[in-house]
């Protein structure tokens, strides 16, 4: 009895400890949200030919930056060449169709006009409708403060019934029509827009600047569809002497919070979290200081963590940490924002970001109906698996699985290839090396780096892309591909290496077409225990142990600490090179989410059995033929119950390669560095002790989320960002796709005391697009962060 006592206690402190590690190396860290919005590219172009999407959907919600898009689309258009039209009747032909009468609409149809193109404005509610929806007297703010949009429509004013006369007077003489689009549909000759009354308007290309659109996001509670439940305040007096709830955590909550809190209503602000992320800093300070010089005769109270459960006729029900309250509630504001109008885009064959269709919130759901099924993308599923099993077919060719066994019974390429002379020479050697599948797949690879790595250093025009992408071809080209398959087979077969060099790093094989294993040299570069067969082999070749000693134990956390875990997974490492090149313009789809997070210490448990198989074949060195040899053999390479559940297949086969590269399309380039790579979950631990930073400047963010969409290793960026504090979750791997994006120049690299976060030292290699115009602009940047 006290036996099985003593053991449960051990068991519940094991499980405390696991449970503590696991929050200080990545649960502590926030997930982030990302939401499904249209993919565009520099110019706002869609996939679909002659259809651009500005304006908020396109990913930067500030005013200016709406208007800026609106015109550049335009101009986009100029630019193209197309031939004009003239419409034949109100239905078109048109040059453009623009979709929304809002800032960024209007200011592609005064960009229209003066381009002397034919155009039709169409919106499905009154001109600048969001705007107009703001609350009475609300504050506007215009970011950047010293950029000029492109075009003639221009914003200064400062207050909400201000704006809107601003931009009534520079478009009262633009014409807009009245009518809801249901979906763009393509013709041979351009396009056509088919509104909900199935009227069809014809143009050759169409904006589409609609905005958030969409439905209001439920908070799917009883109750929410109560007569005192809004959406919207617009007249915060109204509310005078009344006990309200407002609901959310972005600034459209804190606004309306204080907005009634000020008008003179009992206000209970109700947050799912302990603290702000979201508002601006001038609404988190109001928001502290009206709570403060709150009384018994009402004010603001914040009931923060709490997530609404019910919502009644005179109260609104809200669960804590400890339990469950009530607050009175004679009005209740959900200000938890819009969706984007999905369908719609759907419906017009726009591909959306990481779109998969509607999937099922929970496990209840799904299980309650199997009705969702229809809703998902069946065409991205099929796609999907489709490439993931040509990527499992290729790995087994390469790695002579049943497919490469196959294609070497039959004698098909490269298996019938006959190198002809078996010489020395240069040519000779490359000739040999073209036998083995392995050539065609290290030089493909090499090659897509290095296109792919030309295209994203035109893409993105920073100093920093520019020498991270080139040291990332040349590693990958040269130590890579061209040392292993060319040059040491010539250096050794003319007699220019010492035996002995060769014997202790390439040891001689009969199935190496060289007689060599000169594949190790990947070792060079990929160290353990991302690569382990320089380890796990039959008797120890003394100097890869070395070698790989210094690297993973000495070398990498000595640069881990200085530049922290991107300075190998960013700069040095293979998989990385295709990740930043290849994998450049799908970063946005690595899935993001506390539940995503929790996956993220699947690498912890592989690091682990990296280290018991390590254990095991240093055993098995000590003890031939013992208990250890033969655990370690079955581990690494035995089969279980008929299956090859070893780590050599699992791990180097089935993760790295066929999920990792199976995925790329559809969840990231990063799929296996972030999660099962177990060289990355060691750099984990060592980051933790780094010095590396993303510094952020907290008066210049706008809350805007492109650095947490972006970010490939589903970092929420923008948590650190908002708050002002150095970014340290070890996830990083110093890719800059957060800094370069960034529209204000928030955020760069740089370096802090651990123990204090003191700021040491900041990156001389500029990261920042924003930062690099504005000083070609002559502007210092901007020290207020606004939004409209």
């Amino acid at each position: 009895m006290l036996r099985s006592f003593l053991l449960l206690i051990r068991s519940l402190v094991m499980f405390s400890l696991l449970k503590r590690y696991a929050h200080w190396l990545h649960l502590q860290w926030p997930g982030g949200e990302v939401e499904s919005l249209p993919r565009v590219d520099e110019s706002f172009r869609t996939n679909v030919d002659g259809v651009y999407v500005v304006g908020d959907l396109a990913g930067v919600p500030l005013l200016k930056f709406s208007v800026d898009g609106g015109v550049r689309a335009v101009r986009d258009i100029v630019d193209r060449g197309t031939p004009s039209v003239e419409p034949s009747g109100e239905d078109g032909p048109y040059d453009i169709v623009i979709l929304g009468a809002g800032a960024s609409g209007m200011a592609a149809a005064r960009e229209a006009r003066r381009q002397d193109l034919s155009f039709c404005v169409l919106e499905a509610r009154r001109r600048f409708a969001t705007i107009k929806d703001f609350q009475e007297g609300k504050p506007i703010y215009t970011y950047p403060n010293d950029m000029t949009p492109a075009g003639d429509l221009q914003v200064s004013a400062q207050a909400k019934e201000e704006l809107v006369q601003e931009l009534e007077t520079q478009t009262h003489d633009i014409p807009v029509r009245h009518a809801e689009a249901h979906r763009i549909d393509e013709r041979g000759d351009g396009l056509e827009v088919v509104t909900s009354s199935e009227r069809r308007i014809r143009a050759q290309h169409v904006v589409v600047a609609i905005g958030r659109s969409g439905n209001f996001r439920s908070l799917d509670v009883p109750g929410e569809d109560k007569d005192h439940v809004h959406h919207r305040l617009y007249d915060p007096t109204r509310s005078d002497g009344q006990d309200v709830v407002v609901i959310g955590g972005g600034d459209s909550a804190a606004e309306a919070a204080i907005s009634l809190t000020e008008a003179g209503a009992n206000v209970t602000l109700s947050y799912r979290r302990d603290e702000f992320v979201r508002p601006k800093p001038e609404n988190v300070e109001r928001i502290y200081e009206l709570e403060a010089d709150s009384g018994e005769d009402g004010g603001l109270t914040l009931e923060m963590p709490t997530d609404v459960e019910e919502i009644r006729d005179d109260s609104v029900r809200l669960s804590t940490e400890t339990g469950q309250t009530g607050v009175k509630a004679d009005q209740v504001f959900a200000m938890i924002g819009r969706e984007a109008p999905l369908d719609f885009f759907r419906r017009s064959g726009i591909e959306l970001r990481n779109d998969w269709g509607d999937v099922p919130d929970s496990l209840d759901e799904a299980l309650s109906g199997l009705g969702w099924l229809n809703d998902l993308r069946w065409d991205r599923i099929g796609a999907f698996a489709a490439f993931f099993l040509f990527m499992a077919a290729v790995y087994s060719w390469k790695d002579g699985g049943w497919v490469g066994r196959l294609a070497q019974a039959a004698e098909v390429f490269p298996f019938n290839w006959e190198p002809g002379a078996d010489g020395p020479g240069l040519v000779d050697v490359t000739l040999t090396s073209m036998t083995n599948p392995s050539f065609y797949y290290t030089f493909a690879y090499s090659a897509i780096v290095v296109i792919f790595g030309i295209k994203r250093i035109r893409r993105r025009k920073t100093p920093y892309i520019r020498v991270q992408t080139l040291t990332l071809m040349c590693i990958q080209v040269l130590p890579l591909f061209i040392l292993p398959e060319i040059i040491l087979p010539f250096l050794a077969g003319n007699g220019l290496l010492p035996i002995g060099v060769l014997d202790a790093l390439f040891p001689t094989s009969e199935y190496a077409v060289h007689g060599r294993e000169y594949w190790r040299a990947y070792g060079f570069i990929l160290a353990w225990p991302l690569m382990v067969y320089n380890v796990f082999t039959q008797d120890p070749l003394w100097w890869w142990l070395a070698i790989c000693f210094v690297q993973t134990f000495v070398l990498i956390p000595g640069m881990i600490y200085f530049w922290g875990k991107g300075a190998y997974c960013g700069w040095i490492c293979s998989c990385g090179a295709l990740a930043e090149t290849l994998g450049d313009q799908h970063r946005e789809k690595m899935p993001h989410g506390d539940g995503w997070n929790k996956l993220n210490l699947a690498g912890q448990v592989i690091m682990v059995l990296a280290f018991a198989l390590l254990f095991l074949r240093i055993g098995g060195w000590i003890w031939p033929g013992s208990w250890a040899d033969a655990a370690f053999q079955a581990g690494l390479n035995g089969q279980w119950f008929g299956l090859k559940l070893n780590y050599s297949w699992m791990v180097d086969t089935v993760l790295a390669g066929m999920v990792g590269y199976g995925v790329y399309f559809w969840l990231s380039g990063r799929f296996w560095c972030r999660f099962f790579c177990p060289l990355a979950a060691l750099m984990h631990i060592y980051h933790r002790f780094s010095r590396f930073r993303i510094l952020a400047d907290k008066k210049k963010c706008i809350s805007c989320n492109v650095c947490t969409s972006v970010c490939h290793q589903g970092i929420d960026v923008m948590h650190f960002a908002q708050q002002g504090k150095p970014m340290e979750d070890p996830e990083c791997v110093r890719c800059s796709a957060c800094v370069q994006s960034c529209p204000t120049g928030v955020l760069e690299f740089g370096q802090v005391k651990p123990n204090t976060g003191e700021v040491i030292r900041r990156d001389a290699l500029e990261a920042s697009l924003a930062r690099i115009q504005e000083e070609e602009n002559g502007t210092a940047p901007a020290t207020e962060a606004v939004e409209a």
